[in-house]
């Protein structure tokens, strides 16, 4: 039976890399149902989301033994990292980057522009306001006559009251600071999430896995529960994250066996 799931590459790479493992040993792609430029397109998203749906045949991975998962989890890992390595995936994930940059904020001049266009507005205000007054009846024009001398005493103030010139002024050059802050937060955010060099966020996502794998306990005991699932018999187990869970129902040797290919390739990716 094909089971649909959202697997984590973030979290547990073998849980993900079970299903691309058991389509590598398919005679093709196509046997499995999946084609290899899906998995291709799919790879920079998993990198960059931590995620990627994939369609896994479980049976086939879980009737394998324990030394057939492991080689599938090895060559899979092989798959991804010579995928990695080539210059299609460089193409998509740096079209990919450029296209999530976040982009300046657009200029709204400066503090002096700003406050001179917004003396333009408040006058204009005020001659719109006339001009609308003079087509309405007698009384009403006497009702508006207050409200047109207090936008026009307002707008007086606006343009020559040194302290109100100088708060505006003040508030409009903060407003810039503001914007010009928020891109410099979001570009650092960016350069974070989409570093220029892809690798990084490959070791990134490699120091991620070998961390939450380092205490998966494959020996732990599970009991029924209600509904008829398993769960731990120990709550400190009970209580651990859905990608550590995947990681022990994935078993010992495809967790040591993507452990140890992903410390060699931290190894080459870092140097050491």
């Amino acid at each position: 039976m094909r089971l649909r799931a959202n697997f984590s590459f973030l979290s547990c790479l073998l849980t993900l890399l079970a299903g691309v493992a058991t389509v590598l040993a398919q005679s093709s792609l196509a046997d499995f149902g999946v084609k290899e430029s899906e998995l291709k397109e799919r790879m920079v998203n998993a990198l960059i989301y931590g995620n990627i749906p994939v369609y896994p045949d479980r049976k086939s991975f879980k009737a394998a033994s324990p030394a057939g998962q492991a080689a599938f989890v090895k060559n899979a890992l092989g798959w991804v990292k010579t995928y990695t390595e080539s210059a299609g995936f460089k193409a998509d994930y740096e079209k990919q980057r450029a296209s999530a940059k976040p982009a300046p904020p657009k200029s709204k001049g400066t503090a002096d522009e700003q406050y001179a266009k917004y003396l333009a507005e408040q006058r204009q205000g005020v001659e719109n306001m006339k001009k609308a007054a003079a087509q309405m009846s007698p009384d009403m024009q006497k009702q508006m006559e207050g409200t047109i001398k207090q936008l026009e005493a307002n707008a007086e103030r606006s343009a020559k009251d040194p302290q109100m010139v100088a708060m505006m002024k003040q508030s409009f050059e903060q407003s810039n600071m503001n914007d010009q802050k928020d891109f410099q937060n979001r570009l650092a955010k960016y350069e974070k999430e989409y570093p220029a060099d892809p690798r990084l966020l490959i070791a990134s996502r490699l120091h991620q896995f070998l961390e939450l794998s380092q205490d998966v306990a494959f020996d732990a005991k599970l009991v029924p529960s209600a509904g008829g699932r398993m769960r731990f018999a120990d709550p400190q187990y009970e209580a651990k994250s859905s990608q550590w869970k995947m990681c022990y129902r994935a078993g010992r040797e495809p967790v040591q066996a993507a452990q140890a290919f992903a410390t060699q390739w931290l190894h080459q990716i870092e140097g050491k």
